[in-house]
């Protein structure tokens, strides 16, 4: 059965103690890691800064242009691959939910908006007068992390807790959800989208998840429509439907085995709920569906 591969810290460690963090500039990142080349997954957060070059960036079934102040930040279990052009140029630099969420007690990871959920929007286009501050930014996180300076840890995450606040700025500005952000209902839906992606292989109806969030179905999905113009359903499918594409594009295994692990017991319905909400059956989106880059 072929699988698709899943990476944490220690596959791009150059001493392989490095657990928490890697940092690296993007031509040395590229040449050194040839294995990344083909669709895989992260255990850990990614944030990729490029500054030179084009190409394409494919994460998750939608693809987005790669280009000089792109800015990509991927959370842990984002399928990925990118086509790229030789002079590709920039700077990654990955790390663990551990190294930032232990650093910083009055606040987590997930608190900034390109990280909360699995489906939003992974780029950032910077422009003229955003890409020098923030390439600074990453200098000095690559220099910081090939040092051997004293309380080495600390300032990386003092750095890139800096740098992720400047980019949340960009990125609410981009999203035009300033209004949003601070509305107390933007952060009800935002808690209940974590718990659907925290829970949907075993919980699937609106109910289980007001039971959770101490509410009315009928208020939680009124709180849905009004943020998001969806319905509580309609964000607890969205997430099955999208791992199972994860599953059967990038997995070689049998329709029931992605049934299962998505908690359908009855594959014939998991097939039709499928099929509603893709206009395919999981075969047909098997056969038809281009893998990112084949040939």
């Amino acid at each position: 059965m072929k699988k698709i591969p899943v990476y944490g810290i220690r596959e791009f460690s150059r001493s392989g103690n490095e657990i928490y963090f890697y940092s690296n500039d993007l031509p040395n990142h590229l040449k050194s890691h040839q294995f990344i080349n083909t669709p895989h997954i992260h255990s850990t957060y990614i944030t990729i800064l490029f500054t030179k070059g084009k190409g394409e960036h494919q994460i998750d079934f939608s693809s987005y242009p790669v280009k000089p102040g792109s800015v990509f930040l991927l959370n842990p279990g984002q399928v990925h691959c990118w086509k790229l052009s030789e002079q590709a140029d920039g700077f990654v630099f990955f790390h663990t939910r551990e190294f930032y969420d232990s650093i910083f007690t009055n606040r987590k990871i997930t608190d900034f908006p390109f990280f909360y959920l699995q489906q939003n929007h992974p780029v950032v286009y910077l422009d003229k007068n955003e890409i020098s501050s923030i390439r600074s930014r990453f200098e000095e996180i690559n220099h910081e992390f090939n040092s051997l300076n004293s309380f080495k840890t600390e300032k990386l995450g003092s750095l890139i807790d800096l740098l992720y606040i400047e980019l949340s700025r960009v990125y609410i500005k981009d999203a035009h959800d300033e209004n949003i952000e601070t509305s107390t209902n933007y952060f009800k839906i935002k808690n209940l989208q974590r718990l659907i992606d925290a829970h949907f292989r075993q919980h699937k109806l609106p109910q289980q998840y007001a039971d959770l969030m101490n509410m009315s179905t009928r208020h939680l999905n009124r709180l849905s429509r009004e943020v998001l113009n969806k319905t509580t359903g309609d964000l607890i499918v969205e997430r099955i439907i999208l791992e199972a594409k994860r599953l059967l594009i990038h997995n070689d295994i049998p329709v029931a085995n992605v049934a299962d692990q998505l908690g359908y017991e009855d594959v014939s319905y998991f097939i039709r709920v499928f099929k509603k909400h893709t206009g395919l059956s999981p075969r047909e989106f098997q056969k038809n569906t281009v893998k990112p880059f084949s040939g």
